[in-house]
């Protein structure tokens, strides 16, 4: 990666830290809405191969730590954390395993990110659903981030229009680094991170969006 982009943190489906402009449009209920989330957050993708060369298991793992603030009033901070196993055979074209879960806490203690963004860790455990069968079952995360190139930035502004009255102004700020995660994803049996992340990314962003006329 070249940059710190906003692109990597749409690749989790459950969309971690980054708000919704119709969700937020339809909540408005003054002419003028103003809305922020900014927190730090880690993403990291790992893949291997067992030593049969058939069975390839992806898996990602996300957390970050928003603070949600409806202004003029307080922010509110949590910590998120999720994680995706996929397991496929290709000696077969056999899905083996489709899983992803997420855990909302307050606890400091699973997610913890140095100030320049030199190292981060992601401890614990997540129940994670089967989507194929509906089963559920706990991993136990633990990974460490370790920076590996200087800080990049970006930026995004928009202005998207609902109506004539009714438009979204949208300002996005990342920060961040490329980084190496290692660690165990594992379900108490199997090992789902064997191997280095590629690639993996600690940073930090700001999300906002200012609603007007669209009461």
């Amino acid at each position: 990666m070249n940059r710190f982009r906003r692109t990597a943190l749409t690749i989790f489906s459950l969309g971690l830290l980054v708000l919704a402009p119709f969700s937020v449009v339809s909540a408005a209920t003054d002419k003028v809405t103003v809305e922020n989330l900014r927190g730090p957050l880690v993403n990291g993708y790992f893949s291997a191969l067992d030593p049969t060369g058939c069975i390839e298991t992806d898996t990602f793992v996300t957390a970050n730590r928003p603070t949600d603030q409806l202004l003029p009033g307080r922010g509110t901070t949590t910590i998120v954390g999720a994680v995706s196993i996929f397991r496929y055979d290709s000696c077969t074209d056999t899905v083996l395993l489709q899983a992803v879960g997420e855990i909302d806490s307050s606890s400091a203690a699973v997610f913890r990110v140095s100030r320049q963004y030199l190292w981060a860790s992601l401890n614990a455990t997540i129940t994670v659903t089967n989507i194929d069968t509906g089963d559920t079952f706990d991993v136990s995360v633990n990974v460490a981030f370790v920076s590996t190139s200087s800080i990049h930035r970006d930026t995004e502004n928009t202005n998207d229009r609902y109506s004539r009255s009714c438009h979204v102004l949208n300002r996005w700020k990342g920060t961040g680094r490329d980084a190496v995660a290692t660690g165990t994803v594992s379900d108490g049996v199997t090992n789902f991170t064997p191997s280095a992340s590629q690639p993996a990314e600690i940073g930090f962003v700001i999300d906002g969006f200012e609603v007007i006329g669209c009461a």
